[in-house]
């Protein structure tokens, strides 16, 4: 995977593509063309990532000129051969994987009953939560990461306004997020991509970047004031989707050097993107 995400990064500009480097060893890419249109998630793409020693190349059938530039790449570095060629082409079923075709999907009203009894039931099989609220969770990190962590007024602000169910979750993630930086400043470096060292350290799905065309949209949402200077807070930290009280959203100035602390820009629901404006 690392030198699929090296390989990424060389040659994404030339072949017009925009990677999200996500979590547990995954890379998901989108033609930039089509980013104005509407949000990367949505987008026909390529998602390539390593299962049980495996590469998977989960791709859409408009975009396989993709998998074949990367199976070209893989045969090149010797990774894999040139393999044999299907006369038939068996369609793969998996569960539990939204493809590009099925987001936007009407969900059955019993589905979303059935949606509706697994969180509340895993609300109540929650243990008691150590801090009242998310404010109190964020003013509790702070003060103990030190210098790593640095919260802003609005990401105050908005932590007090949040009503997210598990305060305890905001907590670990804020100190999660100071740990990285110290071992960035540290070790001179993650070693990987931001996304793979927060996932490997506690599941974490962090988001490294946004859409250009939801920044340029949104600008005034996605920049913050910080000692005189403009700051993107596009990095975020996500978790659970749907009301106010499911969904959380941290959004960060990620550190420019070793030795820098996390800037913390926004703490609550999510910000507008291209595809949703609340």
């Amino acid at each position: 995977m690392s030198k699929i995400q090296i390989w990424v990064r060389e040659y994404r500009d030339q072949l017009n593509l925009l990677a999200d480097y996500r979590p547990h060893q995954e890379v998901r890419l989108v033609t930039q063309s089509r980013v104005a249109l509407q949000d990367v998630e949505a987008l026909p793409g390529c998602t390539l990532s390593i299962r049980q020693n495996a590469l998977i190349i989960a791709c859409s059938e408009t975009c396989s000129e993709l998998e074949r530039k990367i199976a070209s790449f893989l045969q090149r570095q010797k990774l894999i051969g040139a393999g044999n060629p299907l006369n038939q082409v068996i369609p793969f079923q998996c569960k539990n994987i939204r493809h590009d075709h099925v987001v936007g999907r009407r969900v059955s009203e019993q589905t979303k009953a059935k949606h509706k009894e697994r969180r509340e039931l895993a609300i109540k099989e929650r243990a008691a939560s150590k801090f009242k609220s998310v404010f109190e969770a964020s003013i509790a990190a702070e003060a103990e990461a030190g210098m790593w962590l640095i919260m802003t007024q609005r990401a105050l602000e908005t932590a007090s306004h949040s009503i997210y169910l598990d305060p305890d979750y905001v907590h670990q993630a804020l100190m999660d997020l100071a740990y990285a930086a110290k071992y960035n400043a540290d070790h001179q470096g993650l070693g990987m991509p931001w996304t793979d060292f927060l996932g490997q350290l506690r599941s974490h799905n962090f988001v490294p970047n946004t859409s250009p065309n939801t920044i340029e949209r949104y600008r005034n949402d996605y920049f913050i004031n910080y000692n005189g200077e403009s700051l993107c807070i596009q990095a975020h930290i996500r978790k659970g989707t749907g009301t106010l009280k499911d969904c959380l959203r941290i959004y960060v100035v990620q550190p420019r050097k070793p030795g820098d602390p996390i800037i913390i820009g926004q703490i609550g629901s999510h910000l507008p993107t291209a595809m949703r404006s609340h």
